[in-house]
């Protein structure tokens, strides 16, 4: 025989909801829990008491096995002297433990944790209890077998009480379980549903941003159109193709000051890394080097002279070698020479330029690039909330499948729950 009397693994049988159907509002499902809870509890707590009450006369039946047991000698003297101590040993160990574990006293019920309390109690006894028995077998199996019987009997009736226990314990547990992901659920459909809510307020915004904007367009087109249709502004066109017919002018004249030095930009590129100029000439002349068109001028004249004879004259003193310097010295001379007319093609150019851009005055242009602008923006702003539109409409859709899927995962846990067909409304 073994002595074994651990939990047996309770299995609860499906509930059948019943065919009536109930609807329930969403704020009035965690009342109602608490509502089915509360019998629950409390019937838990009645058969709790009973079964404590059986428990403790569980105990005090093998208690009086184990005091039947303490005093009989289990007619130890007539055996061996060795199997005799073994005898005396386990049976001492046996009643030792046992009157101990039959002896405690159970927590009194009250609320629900204590049936958690007790069923921890009364887990513990078993087990020391058939510790005990289960190390000292052999000697409750020869020299105790009717007391071994007894108690195996009386034991399995106090783990099947236990298991009665548990099985309550397992079935309120479920519940609790139950009821917190009804709970979480609730919390998850009311999110939703501020979501759902903020985005439609959100939409609402924008098709009215869209109407605002969509009107704001029609008035700058019109505008635009209007500005486009006066004649200052066909006046405004006529004279900016002038201008830049004169584009054509400008290229020709920096395509004769390029050309001229040209011959001459190495003396002078390499008398600027010798010159002892301070360093506004010097600045002067690396301009003069880079864009010789854009420095000459009335004002910079003279010091585009100086500098350029000041290039001749390092030349010849061969303190910038160059390969032909007699041919050097004459195109820097030409150069000098050739300033004068530079000036005079450039003035006269600037000169037309200025009396056109003048005219440019006879159309107010930034009004008209303002509102180009003005419209611009709004058009990309009325992409934009066409795209949040679509993207929010999405987003609703999603959050109304989720929020129908979480309602009928929830009408089945409160159906299971309440054992009645649950509808909610929400």
């Amino acid at each position: 025989m073994v002595f074994g009397f651990g939990k047996k693994k309770t299995v609860e049988n499906p509930v059948e909801p019943s065919h009536y159907q109930k609807e329930i509002l969403l704020q009035d499902i965690p009342s109602i829990i608490k509502e089915i809870e509360g019998p629950r509890v409390l019937n838990i707590l009645q058969e709790a008491k009973q079964l404590k009450t059986e428990i403790e006369l569980n105990q005090k039946n093998i208690h009086k096995i184990i005091l039947h047991l303490e005093s009989d000698n289990l007619k130890l003297d007539d055996v061996d002297k060795n199997l005799k101590i073994v005898g005396i040993r386990g049976k001492d160990a046996v009643v030792s433990t046992i009157k101990k574990e039959t002896s405690i006293k159970l927590t009194n019920i009250e609320r629900y944790d204590d049936v958690i309390e007790i069923n921890n109690e009364v887990n513990q006894i078993l087990k020391r209890i058939g510790d005990i028995l289960g190390l000292h077998t052999r000697v409750m199996h020869v020299f105790a077998r009717k007391y071994a019987d007894k108690l195996k009997e009386e034991i399995a009736k106090l783990a099947q009480n236990r298991n009665i226990l548990q099985r309550l314990i397992n079935e309120q547990e479920s519940f609790k379980s139950s009821s917190f992901t009804i709970l979480e659920n609730i919390k998850k459909i009311d999110a939703l549903r501020i979501e759902e809510k903020q985005k439609n307020q959100r939409i609402t915004e924008i098709i009215n941003e869209k109407d605002e904007t969509s009107n704001t367009i029609t008035r700058l087109e019109q505008e635009i159109s209007e500005l486009r249709s006066k004649s200052e502004y066909r006046e405004f066109l006529e004279i900016k193709k002038k201008i830049g017919l004169l584009s054509g002018e400008k290229q020709e004249i920096k395509s004769k000051v390029s050309s001229q030095f040209i011959k001459i930009s190495r003396p002078l590129s390499k008398y600027s890394y010798v010159s002892s100029f301070d360093k506004p000439m010097k600045k002067l002349m690396e301009e003069f080097i880079l864009d010789p068109y854009e420095v000459i001028s009335i004002q910079n004249k003279d010091a585009l002279v100086e500098i350029l004879q000041a290039t001749a004259k390092s030349v010849v003193a061969g303190n910038v070698s160059v390969k032909d310097s007699d041919k050097s010295i004459e195109s820097i001379e030409e150069t000098i020479e050739r300033l004068d007319e530079f000036l005079k093609l450039k003035n006269a150019y600037e000169k037309k330029i200025s009396d056109l851009e003048i005219n440019l005055d006879v159309f107010n242009v930034k009004v008209l690039e303002t509102k180009e602008k003005e419209n611009e923006k709004a058009r990309t702003n009325l992409i934009d909330l066409q795209t949040s539109n679509k993207k929010l409409e999405r987003e609703i859709s999603e959050n109304k499948a989720q929020l129908d899927t979480a309602k009928l995962e929830l009408e089945r846990d409160l159906t299971h729950l309440n054992n009645t067909k649950v509808i909610i409304k929400i």
